[in-house]
């Protein structure tokens, strides 16, 4: 325990002393952001800067090592939304599924208060963050449609299995009658109006937290993400786009000539990291965003 609160000492005392002194600058574009397209010319005259990341050290469990050490970052804006592409290693494509294994993903996280840097480690109480948070898992839900059981596991047998047996024993005239809010009925989730039970259209989950273990998802988000995962030789990498207008309601608000502060965390699904098992930054990045030209 010393030693961690001693890490936490030393970072802060790093960002006070100007670690992360210049940021991130976010260039400013006269292209549509709101559309992802992570060939695009303009990406090409941004500079990719290098965040150092490490093990996330504060919350059981935590991970053994750091897997993702660095992650190559872009940001651009036009004045109303902002784009960031993201890149690092990953030696395999991980899209979660059947029970155990998990998806790789990437988030950015926000101050929601302007002029106040809340705690990194995703808030505390009365001082917010907003986090945006792209998956893998839902970036297949995007492409190939939401999976349902029979999706994950095509050989498993059952006797009956509600969601699907209207699929199943479609000869029955009366099961042929169930609609699909009925079948819903059995899945929980979905019942209790939890959005992370919807397929996730736009690929990206936007939360706000006050402290460890209180993110709730905000619904009906306006960000949007799209990522592919490409063969480097014998590795692999993740190249991922998330847009987002620079005001969003009930959340962070970014203004073209300001400053803002942004933290960062990767999670390698193959490894086994989900939760708190991530590669984190220990410090705010500095945002600097250009005025409109």
């Amino acid at each position: 325990m010393k030693k961690i609160y001693a890490l936490m000492v030393v970072s802060y005392l790093l960002w006070g002393q100007g670690l992360w002194a210049e940021g991130l600058i976010a260039k400013y574009v006269k292209e549509d952001l709101s559309k992802l397209n992570l060939e695009a010319l303009f990406w090409k005259e941004v500079t990719p800067e290098t965040i150092q990341l490490i093990a996330q050290p504060m919350v059981a469990p935590r991970p053994q090592k750091t897997l993702t050490e660095k992650l190559w970052v872009q940001v651009v804006h036009n004045g109303e939304w902002m784009a960031f592409r993201f890149k690092w290693k990953d030696k395999e494509k991980s899209e979660a599924g059947p029970l155990g294994k998990f998806s790789d993903a990437v988030a950015i996280q926000f101050p929601v208060k302007e002029k106040e840097v809340p705690p990194i480690f995703m808030g505390a109480k009365d001082s917010p963050v907003h986090i945006l948070h792209w998956r893998a898992q839902y970036q297949k839900d995007k492409e190939k449609g939401f999976q349902t059981m029979k999706d994950i596991y095509p050989n498993m047998n059952m006797d009956m299995y509600p969601l699907e047996f209207a699929n199943q024993y479609s000869h029955d005239e009366m099961l042929k009658k169930i609609t699909e809010e009925q079948r819903e009925v059995f899945v929980s989730g979905k019942s209790a109006g939890n959005p992370q039970s919807f397929q996730k259209i736009k690929g990206v989950d936007e939360m706000m937290a006050e402290g460890f273990g209180s993110s709730s998802v905000i619904e009906n988000t306006r960000a949007e993400a799209q990522g592919i995962w490409q063969k480097k030789g014998k590795e692999g990498e993740w190249v991922v786009q998330i847009s987002r207008p620079l005001a969003l309601e009930g959340g962070s608000i970014l203004k073209a000539g300001q400053k803002s502060f942004m933290a960062f965390a990767v999670w390698q699904g193959g490894e086994g990291e989900v939760g708190c098992r991530k590669s984190v930054t220990m410090t705010w990045v500095p945002l600097i965003i250009e005025d409109k030209k």
